[in-house]
């Protein structure tokens, strides 16, 4: 049984934005609407997610409750980011 007045090592509000920079305008809108209809269906009450354009860099805003439920929702999304990036890349090679 945990000890009832031990620490949580959880944080309890967390707030980032992340920049991630393309090589064009034309790429970041693509990843970004490629990405949207994960923001807007987000099964996740403890998170909340934004993403914004500015010039050829996607602005990724994230809240969370928690530490748990930051990492799961920023691993999914960079996971998308990456995807929706690797097939803009393999589309250009051919």
């Amino acid at each position: 049984m945990e000890h009832p007045h031990k620490a949580s090592n959880c944080l309890h509000g967390v707030e980032a934005e992340f920049n991630i920079e393309f090589d064009t305008s034309e790429e970041a809108i693509i990843v970004l609407n490629s990405i949207k209809p994960e923001i807007n269906g987000s099964p996740s009450d403890r998170t909340s997610v934004s993403m914004v354009i500015s010039g050829r860099t996607l602005k990724l805003l994230m809240n969370a409750q928690d530490t748990p439920s930051f990492r799961a929702s920023l691993n999914s999304y960079l996971r998308w980011i990456k995807l929706s990036n690797e097939i803009i890349r393999l589309k250009n090679e051919f």
